[in-house]
């Protein structure tokens, strides 16, 4: 009987510590989103996965970020719509702990280069769409990804990176493979 106790005291608290966790999880995901919606990028970079700074490092990740874009002639409106934060199951795996949102996200990219803008009209999104509003004007809009990782790279801390097909190239550089493969079963579950 004292076994059956404890191992139900036990369950209790492992239930209580991942409730945490995903409590935790998705202030961080509203924190982030919001983050990138007023283009607070160094702010985003502060709370990324590091392995991703060994593909780029975080200083020209952030010059690139802050004027790709604006750079080409082309301004980003993040539009508000409603986030609708889904979160995954906080999964441990051997070496790593994980959890994947899915959100909506919706921008306006601005411009007065047609062609520009017509070469991004024709690019293909997985889990986004691309819509011409006007001449000077493209929306993309559809789910966004992110994952959240605790690991020995994290510092035993959540850190976080995008996790959308089309940034499926760097993240095969930067995740061990354990966590790819316990991410896209988690993505599958979210879909």
């Amino acid at each position: 009987m004292k076994k059956l106790i404890l191992c139900l005291l036990i369950s209790l608290q492992v239930a209580a510590a991942l409730a945490q966790e995903e409590q935790l999880i998705q202030k961080d995901f509203q924190t982030i989103i919001g983050y990138t919606r007023k283009m607070e990028i160094d702010k985003v970079l502060d709370m990324t996965y590091p392995p991703l700074f060994k593909v780029m490092p975080k200083v020209q990740m952030s010059a690139m970020a802050n004027g790709a874009l604006s750079g080409m002639g082309i301004k980003t409106i993040f539009e508000e719509v409603p986030i609708g934060l889904t979160l995954s199951l906080v999964t441990k795996l051997g070496a790593a702990t994980i959890c994947l949102g899915k959100y909506n996200q919706s921008m306006i990219l601005e411009s007065s280069q047609a062609a520009l803008l017509d070469m991004l009209a024709k690019a293909k999104m997985k889990d986004n769409t691309v819509e011409r509003v006007n001449t000077d004007k493209l929306r993309i809009k559809g789910k966004s990804y992110l994952l959240a990782i605790k690991d020995a790279n994290t510092g035993n801390t959540w850190k976080y990176m995008r996790y959308d097909d089309e940034d499926a190239e760097t993240n095969a550089k930067v995740l061990s493979k354990e966590i790819s493969v316990g991410a896209t079963k988690l993505k599958l579950s979210l879909k």
